[in-house]
């Protein structure tokens, strides 16, 4: 038995003609990650407001601060293995 719920997402025309020129990429399993992270991080901010006395714009600011440094290891190791 399935587990799974289907769900719709609405996206730009210009957004769907990038994707259809990735067929090769499992576009679901990339949205169901993105959401999983997303559930993720709001969760860890809630633990961590509920015993903090940080403000939950406290939290977004470090959780975004974390997210963009992240990305751009990330960024800075492809360009790495591009050159």
């Amino acid at each position: 038995m399935n587990n799974m719920t289907e769900i719709k997402l609405n996206i730009s025309k210009s957004l769907l003609e990038k994707m259809k020129k990735h067929p090769e990429i499992k576009w679901e399993t990339i949205a169901q990650s993105a959401l999983e992270r997303y559930i993720e991080k709001i969760e860890i901010t809630e633990k961590i407001t509920s015993t903090s006395k940080l403000t939950i714009d406290d939290v977004e600011d470090i959780s975004n601060e974390i997210t963009k440094r992240s990305w751009q290891k990330h960024k800075d190791y492809l360009e790495k293995l591009i050159k």
